[in-house]
């Protein structure tokens, strides 16, 4: 059976199947991202990721999956992409 194609990020996570991984620490782009152990999701956009604009993008270490490019990303999209990837869906 074919393994799913991977590729490195220019930061410590990796990509499979257009998903992207990394430590919610290293978030730098906006976009939905999804805890990975738990069924919860993030929405991140531009303006919470600038240098010292949001509490919110930093602190507890775990991993998140990057769904999708686009903050605004509606629910039912984002729980369909978790579905199809094996991530927890948020309710």
């Amino acid at each position: 059976m074919p393994q799913p194609k991977t590729s490195q990020t220019q930061s410590t996570g990796f990509t499979t199947k257009g998903i992207t991984f990394c430590n919610w620490n290293d978030i730098s782009e906006p976009g939905v991202y999804v805890d990975t152990e738990y069924p919860r999701c993030f929405r991140v956009t531009s303006d919470a990721l600038v240098p010292n604009g949001s509490p919110t993008i930093h602190g507890t270490s775990f991993t998140v999956a990057k769904i999708s490019s686009d903050p605004m990303l509606v629910k039912s999209r984002i729980q369909h992409i978790c579905a199809e990837n094996n991530l927890p869906v948020p309710d």
